[in-house]
């Protein structure tokens, strides 16, 4: 590696770290100044949000708009670099507009990586602790109220389980008339009621209290009754009551198993988003890093001011497109691989041009 690589690298990454953590600082600002009522409200404090929110959801937003950080990153430095005529002097050199790239290239597969890594399973971690905090300071009475409300379990376990649950609190972990169900084929072969189901969430068990138990042969059937069971299912009350946001707190694995034993329920598209997301993102910071390089290269006057309203007006674009798209996904008029990938797809069409352009030049 030249000194010119370890020069571009170093600073491409110290201007990432400047304007993530500049960033947060104004986000943070904002969100606190605009969510310090509701904290009050609910028994909260800022001191509290400091400590057990704020660290999780700054993990949160940085590696949601990483690909942005990177695209601003890549044209404040590039542009300076211009407006000193160090691209010009590179470039003079000998050095290949191509050449050029590979630094910029090497710096943002480090920081998509990275953000792969975050994504796939320390995102879910930091999202847990976000949504606890959130849920018990930050909601709003009436999503509270519709939060600890006791809700109707109907859902299908695996290929030939069933559970049925009437009144279930998430709040408390209860549920009342419980009705699980096993079947060989189309046959049913057993049947396990309940007066009472607690869901232990320490050991990960269900408690039946005051159960009726049924095992359904072809001669007879074998009736069992008792006061208590312990039961072991594989699947959690968040997972019969999926939370909207409940797939950003899984990680990779956990989240492809939910959305393969979920299959067609409604709004599984909000869920896969999240799963294509996961991948889409971390791989966008190439994209946004060839095309602020092909944008920020180019010698104009006032180019630095005149580059970073170019970025930010694109990255605004991006987000737009993003959400946007994942709306028609969550009502199920596109894909939801085809929400998630068509912006990367439309940015680096954008981004061949640019860069196709800008290398003909040199």
């Amino acid at each position: 590696m030249k000194i010119i690589d370890r020069y571009i690298i170093r600073n491409f990454i110290v201007t990432f770290i400047f304007i993530t953590i500049s960033l947060q600082v104004l986000s943070i600002v904002i969100d606190i100044s605009q969510r310090m009522h509701r904290l009050e409200n609910n028994q909260g404090s800022i001191k509290k949000a400091l400590i057990f929110y704020y660290p999780f959801w700054s993990i949160w937003l940085i590696n949601t708009f990483s690909p942005i950080s990177v695209f601003l990153s890549v044209i404040f430095f590039t542009s300076k670099l211009t407006h000193n005529s160090e691209i010009t002097a590179i470039l003079s050199s000998g050095i290949s507009f191509r050449r050029l790239t590979l630094p910029y290239l090497i710096s943002a597969i480090m920081i998509g990586i990275i953000a792969l890594i975050i994504n796939y399973y320390f995102l879910p971690i930091a999202n847990k602790k976000k949504n606890q905090f959130h849920y018990q300071y930050l909601l709003s009475p009436r999503y509270k109220n519709k939060y600890e409300k006791n809700q109707t379990i109907s859902t299908q376990i695996s290929k030939n389980e069933y559970i049925f649950i009437q009144n279930f609190s998430k709040k408390k972990n209860i549920g009342k008339k419980c009705v699980y169900q096993k079947f060989n084929g189309k046959k049913l072969t057993y049947i396990l009621k309940s007066r009472t189901i607690f869901w232990y969430k320490k050991y990960k068990i269900y408690i039946l209290f005051d159960y009726r138990e049924t095992t359904i042969n072809k001669n007879r059937d074998f009736f069992v009754v008792g006061n208590y069971k312990i039961i072991k299912l594989p699947i959690t009350p968040e997972q019969f009551l999926p939370e909207e946001y409940i797939a950003e707190t899984m990680n990779i694995h956990e989240l492809k198993k939910f959305i393969n034993m979920e299959g067609d329920k409604k709004n599984m598209n909000m869920h896969l988003n999240e799963y294509y997301q996961r991948t889409s993102l971390p791989f966008s910071t190439l994209i946004f890093t060839i095309l602020g390089l092909s944008i920020s290269t180019r010698k104009k006057k006032g180019e630095i001011a005149y580059n970073m309203i170019i970025g930010i007006t694109l990255a605004f674009f991006y987000i737009f497109f993003i959400e946007i798209t994942k709306i028609y996904s969550n009502k199920d008029y596109i894909p939801s691989y085809l929400s998630v990938w068509l912006p990367n797809v439309i940015y680096g069409i954008i981004t061949f041009f640019f860069y196709w352009n800008r290398s003909m030049k040199v």
